[in-house]
Parts: structure tokens; sequence; C-alpha cells
């Protein structure tokens, strides 16, 4: 559950939008309207659960599909840097593929483009960027005769394409992608501050916390923590997909650093107690079983 009092952007973000849109990916919209629009309270807790136990489907398909779409990438592009990754399968749902896009694209740092079928004569399907280009401008220099539309933003987007057109997809988004300025496959990341461990404090929080909301057009603030030593590395979760970095601090104190569904080897070399890191991380503030944490949230290890 979440403390009201305490509700953040990120709890927006990460814990309720997946509930309220598992309810058009898994099956009918008007379940998240009706809990949205209801004044009574007995009805919003069936809704609640309903919406829970469909995301929890959610999470089970998906994950199905990830694991299929793996094997499949693994058998076309082997293990070697991929440009652009193109895979579809008409028994794939199109409402799901992209939190597929989405893992897939952070795994292989490239753009995804995945497409299935709903029913209809066109093919649809979701795309992620993954190596920081803009897949909406990458679209716009697709062919019409094979992306008949598209829309989105740089980071993610949609498109349909006619099943006689599909095998030519992967070709015009590698053409798109040769032909597009060097710069615009460049993912380029501001950083705010240098910190030490030893600043992060409460008065810290307050002043970053004054900046809230943060999103698009208000990015959290990002910082630097230099040579700092690993203390401790721990993979934590029902699978054990969560990754937590125990810091220590000068005064004896240690300080988590998070990030989910990643591994001590996501960053190209497997980070190991006692370790000096180049950090790159967002501060928050955790309320786990009701107990507040200032925690820093993994962003990238140089």
């Amino acid at each position: 559950r979440i403390n009201q009092q305490m509700l953040t952007e990120d709890d927006i973000a990460f814990l309720i939008t997946p509930r309220l849109n598992a309810a058009s990916r898994m099956g009918d919209p008007m379940d998240a309207f009706r809990l949205l629009a209801t004044t009574d309270e007995i009805e919003a807790d069936f809704a609640v659960e309903h919406l829970n136990r469909i995301n929890d489907e959610r999470k089970g398909v998906v994950a199905s599909m990830v694991k299929e779409i793996r094997h499949t990438v693994r058998e076309r592009y082997g293990d070697g840097e991929k440009k652009v990754i193109v895979a579809g399968n008409p028994k794939w749902r199109p409402s799901l593929l992209g939190l597929a896009a989405s893992s897939l694209a952070d795994e292989e740092s490239c753009p995804v483009f995945l497409w299935g079928r709903d029913g209809g004569m066109v093919l649809k399907g979701s795309c992620r960027s993954g190596g920081g280009v803009n897949v909406v401008m990458l679209m716009a220099a697709v062919s019409r005769e094979v992306v008949s539309e598209f829309g989105g933003h740089a980071q993610a987007g949609g498109f349909a394409i006619a099943p006689e057109r599909a095998h030519l997809l992967e070709t015009e988004l590698l053409r798109a992608l040769a032909a597009a300025p060097a710069e615009a496959a460049e993912e380029h990341v501001f950083l705010d501050a240098v910190l030490s461990l030893d600043a992060v404090s409460e008065a810290v929080y307050s002043q970053v916390e004054r900046l809230a909301p943060f999103g698009i057009g208000n990015e959290k603030p990002l910082f630097l923590f230099e040579g700092v030593e690993v203390g401790a590395v721990r993979q934590f979760g029902r699978e054990r997909q969560h990754l937590l970095l125990s810091l220590p601090r000068y005064d004896g104190r240690n300080i988590a650093a998070i990030s989910f569904f990643t591994a001590p080897d996501a960053w190209g070399k497997e980070v190991r107690e006692g370790d000096k890191i180049n950090l790159v991380a967002h501060l928050e503030k955790s309320f786990f079983r009701d107990t507040p944490e200032l925690r820093l949230r993994i962003v990238d290890i140089v």
C-alpha cells in the first residue's frame, strides 16, 4: 500500500499507472474508468483488487513474451552489437509489446521495434529508443509504403504496418538510421552536481524535493559520486532481480544505491565488493515499511 501523505510522482508512474493501464492491456479499459469515477468505497476496493489481479496476470504474460522474444532475437542476431532489433509474431498482443520492447531496449541499448496483431488486417507495433535514437524521427524517415501510421515521442512510439510489408521494416529502419545525423544517435547525460556520499543529507534532499514534481521538462537532479567504494553487492526481490550496492561513508554509516531489474554486470563490467566506482544517481527517499531512508537510485556506473 502507498502512504498517501508520502505520495510521489514515482509512486504514480510505477505503482498506480501500471495498474490503471492493465485494464486496457488485458481487457476492458472501462475497469480503470470505473475506479476513477466511483464515489463508493466498497466499489473502489473491488475495482482495486481487480486491477491488482490483472496487473499480476499482465506481468506473467509479458515475462513469457519477453522470454520468447529474447530467444527469437538470439537466433536472428546472435550476441554481437545490434544497430536495431525488429521482431514480430501475429500471436503477440500489441497492447503488451511496449513493455516487452522497453525491457529489450534497455538490455541491448539499441532501438527495438516489435509488432503483433489484435484481429485486424493491419499489424500494430511498439518501439523503444534504447540507445538514444529518436524513434519518431526514425519512423518519419521510413517509407510510408512500409510504416503506414506512427506516433509517439523521442523515446517511445507506436506504428502500423501492412502484413505484406513487414519483412521490409528492418531494412528501411537501417537505411533511415544510416542516413540520420551522427549526433541524433548519441545520448547526452547532463549532471547537475558532483557530490560526496557524506554530503547526502536530509537538508540536501529537502532542497531537491522543492523542485518536484519531476518528469519530462523537469528532470530529477542527477549527481556524480566519484571514486566511491563498494562495501557490499546484493541482489534482492522475490526473484533476486534487483541490485543493491552498500556504500560506506566516512562517518561509518552506509548509504544504499539501488537499481531495479538490474544485474551487477549491467554496465559492461561486474560490480564487486571493494571496487572503486564513479556513480551517477538520483537522490531519493524510500518509505518502505513506513521507514524513511535516504538512498541513491543508480542511473549509470562509469
